[in-house]
């Protein structure tokens, strides 16, 4: 008896809980429905009043901004955007929480990704979406990747840029200076932002200018406009990874009309005066690489064998470049470039250093740049202090600072997950989890 009791309350157990699951689905392909019929009012009744809509780009909370923005999807369009369907579906135990999740389809029946979206089971057994958001993106085919395009912007004095420019579809444009750093983190962005990121003069594959006069801070914010211009972007998000922090902040007291956010990683503090500190001397990197380094310099290798020196050089500052020694880069592909090759570097540095130092803004410049600024910065930064990131943020109307604990000067490579998601966040619109 006590048998049969038991098989009886798991087979009805189990018919609930697949009945839930129906309920699910049904209610998904009857939300998808009204869509697809344009049937407004009843769409939205799927919607629970404090339902959370996650797109890309922006997250609507409650169903007035849900009705607000999707609204744009019905009036005077007399055929669905697209379509979708529940592929898999899961509840809880309780049955009152659903998932489900499947494919999107354009009016031309291309597949455009995956969605996904929780239900909830109200009082009075209806289903209602409470959270929305995006899911896998779609298969990379020849018709979804983002555009790729690469070439050289002629500045006015003659000095060719070079710049990688990737994806074409979005509103928001990044720009960002040193391309052989920049492009390969920032190029995950692609998906909801265009691309575009650019050598400076001297550096890496842009030509080198016989006019060591040009080398300074000012002219590096003129060719970040001159970039702009080339490209016709009127509106985009400066992003400044070490001294080109400044450099960014800068070109938005100049042009603030062309900038709508800014984003400063590992910035140069803005008076450098003010954070002197003595250079670490532990590197991190292996005794016999440090050893090497050290021997070849003082045998005139950075002038007698500039590439063999650069990646021996190589091998040692990409340890002093992260906080964790295990989050090291390997990659010494920068020395095939003769411009950073340590000796060109050295000599180009030498020039620009001075007015890195001295230029710095003023409390009536710093009080212009309005637009919301991130700066993103690893406490353990060996080579632009830490406090100086926190005294741009400090100091500017509408700015914010994500701290990625035990990380150095490249951040990212310490904690991928910290930096990018933060960036990600606040192309949307919104200051990051974790921002103070």
């Amino acid at each position: 008896m006590k048998t049969t009791t038991v098989l009886l309350t798991l087979f009805f157990a189990a018919t609930a809980f697949a009945d839930a699951i129906e309920e699910v689905r049904q209610a998904e392909i009857g939300f998808a429905k009204a869509f697809a019929d344009r049937d407004k009012t009843k769409f939205f009744s799927y919607v629970a009043d404090d339902a959370v809509f996650m797109g890309a780009m922006n997250t609507l909370r409650g169903k007035q901004q849900v009705i607000d923005r999707w609204s744009r999807f019905f009036d005077n369009v007399p055929v669905a955007p697209f379509s979708w369907g529940p592929e898999r579906v899961e509840v809880t135990a309780d049955g009152k929480i659903g998932f489900s999740m499947g494919p999107i389809y354009d009016a031309q029946l291309n597949h455009g990704g995956y969605y996904s979206s929780v239900w909830q089971k109200q009082a009075d057994g209806t289903w209602k979406i409470l959270i929305d958001g995006p899911g896998n993106p779609p298969a990379p085919l020849p018709e979804t990747t983002a555009k790729f395009e690469e070439g050289y912007v002629t500045t006015p004095d003659g000095v060719k840029l070079y710049y990688r420019k990737l994806g074409a579809r979005s509103p928001v444009t990044i720009i960002a200076p040193l391309d052989f750093v920049m492009h390969e983190p920032l190029q995950q962005f692609a998906d909801v932002a265009t691309v575009i990121t650019y050598d400076l003069r001297n550096r890496a594959k842009s030509s080198r200018t016989t006019d060591v006069k040009t080398l300074t801070i000012d002219r590096d914010v003129d060719d970040l406009e001159t970039i702009r211009a080339h490209f016709k972007v009127d509106k985009f998000v400066p992003v400044g990874f070490s001294y080109l922090g400044k450099v960014v902040a800068m070109y938005a007291v100049r042009h603030p009309e062309h900038v709508t956010r800014v984003i400063q990683l590992g910035p140069a503090a803005n008076r450098m005066a003010d954070f002197k500190r003595e250079p670490d001397k532990e590197f991190g990197a292996a005794a016999e690489d440090v050893k090497k380094w050290q021997e070849m310099r003082a045998a005139g290798a950075m002038q007698k064998e500039p590439r063999a020196f650069c990646e021996a050089q190589g091998k040692v500052m990409n340890f002093y470049l992260v906080g964790n020694p295990a989050r090291a880069s390997s990659d010494v592909s920068f020395c095939a470039l003769e411009n950073e090759w340590p000796v060109n570097f050295a000599a180009t540095f030498e020039t620009l250093w001075p007015s890195i130092e001295k230029s710095s803004l003023s409390a009536d410049e710093l009080k212009k740049i309005t637009m919301p600024v991130l700066a993103i910065h690893g406490d353990k930064d060996r080579n632009a202090a830490y406090e100086g990131g926190k005294a741009w943020v400090a100091e500017l109307p509408d700015a914010r600072l994500v701290t990625v604990p035990g990380a150095a000067h490249v951040a990212w490579r310490d904690d991928p997950v910290a930096v990018f998601a933060a960036i990600r966040h606040f192309l949307r619109g919104e200051w990051p989890l974790g921002s103070e």
